[in-house]
Order: structure tokens, then sequence, then C-alpha cells
């Protein structure tokens, strides 16, 4: 049994209180690195912390180093610094440029909501950020891959179904368990683009949010 492809109790619950509407076309939205920004911040926070990100691929293995001595951070140091990132810093990164004002012009065309990938420990703390920043959207806190949460969430819906991701491996998991639903590869981050792999099922590869607008709303007319 893949564990990573199942779905917790705790999304399953809020998956089931959402509110939507079946024949109105529904928009999906990853948070980190698509919303909100995430290595950016992290870097700075590593910083403060006598560490630094030195990226060489696409996963954050390897890539928390020491400052001192440019030694690679052992492996509960790193989860440390990862943890307590997301603990003391999910309710304040930064917007990524463009997203709020792209999200209320979406919004006249679908439905949208946020799938997040977080602990539902700060399911919270990233309500109250995206609220702070404009995105008052409901959110979905999830562990693992998306495939199966996302298949919950459409599984009585009618209506066109968009999914936006950074992650390729994400976007591939949506594509592989809901075939009808749109996937799209996006991502705000300059630091990772050069490792990023391409993401199978990806049907749209926008190159910024007025990009993405655009082609989210050519396929919704077409």
């Amino acid at each position: 049994m893949n564990l990573f492809k199942l779905m917790t109790p705790n999304t399953k619950k809020q998956i089931l209180g959402l509110n939507l509407d079946p024949t109105f076309p529904l928009m999906i939205f990853d948070a980190d690195e698509v919303l909100v920004h995430f290595a950016e911040p992290f870097s700075t926070y590593l910083k403060k912390h006598n560490h630094r990100l030195h990226l060489t691929g696409y996963r954050l293995d390897n890539a928390i180093k020491k400052a001192e001595t440019d030694e690679v951070a052992d492996q509960d140091t790193a989860k440390n610094l990862v943890w307590g990132f997301i603990n003391e810093e999910t309710k304040t990164q930064p917007a990524a440029k463009g997203a709020p004002e792209a999200l209320k012009k979406l919004q006249e065309h679908a439905q949208i909501i946020i799938l997040s990938n977080v602990p539902h420990s700060v399911h919270d703390d990233r309500v109250l950020n995206l609220k702070n920043i404009g995105m008052d959207y409901p959110l979905i806190s999830n562990e693992g891959m998306k495939g199966p949460a996302v298949k919950e969430i459409l599984k009585d819906h009618k209506a066109k179904s968009f999914f936006i991701d950074d992650n390729p491996y994400q976007v591939e998991s949506v594509y592989n368990d809901n075939q009808h639903t749109v996937c799209v590869h996006f991502s705000v981050c300059d630091l990772v683009k050069p490792y990023m792999p391409k993401a199978v099922g990806a049907s749209i590869e926008p190159t910024s949010w007025d990009d993405l607008v655009s082609k989210l709303i050519n396929r919704l007319k077409g």
C-alpha cells in the first residue's frame, strides 16, 4: 500500500465541508510558489539561523548548508529548520506578484479553492496569511500526493475543472487520478525553475500570471 496516495481523514473532512456548485467551473490552486513565495523567505530564515540555501536540484535534499563551513546540514538539523520555518513563518509568507489580482479576475469565471500541502497544524496560519494578502478563498490542507484529494473534490462536479501547481509530481498525481481535469504546471520561483522537471500531464505551462489568466480563460471559453 502506498501511503502517499492515501488521503488523510482531516483532508477528507475539510473537503466534505466545502460548499461548491457542481455546475460552475472550479479552479484548484496550490499555495507555495504559486500564490505565495516559499524559497525566498525560507532562504532569509536560514540566514537568521546561520545556514544558507544552496539549490543544485529540485528538492531540498542537501540544499541546506552551514553558513560558516559550507557543510551540508545533517538530516535532523535540516528537518528542524524546515519545521521551524513552517511553524513560525507560514502566517507571513509574501504574496506572489500579481496573484491576488489574478484570482479576483478568475473568480468572475470560476469557483476558486486552494489545496496546499501544509501540516494540518498550521492550516489556520495559512488561512490567515492568505486572507491578509488578499486571497481569502476556501483552503484545504493536504499531506502527500494531491490526486486522491482532487478526485474527492471533483466526485460530483460536472463543469470544467482546473488544477494549478508548481510541483511536477503533484501535477502528474492529479492527472493520473483525474483525466478530465486540465492540469497546469506553473511556478513563480526563479530559484527553482532551472531545476524543475517536466510535469507529466500538464496541458498548460504558463510563464507568468498574466499568461496563466489568459490561458485559463481561453480554456473556459473553448
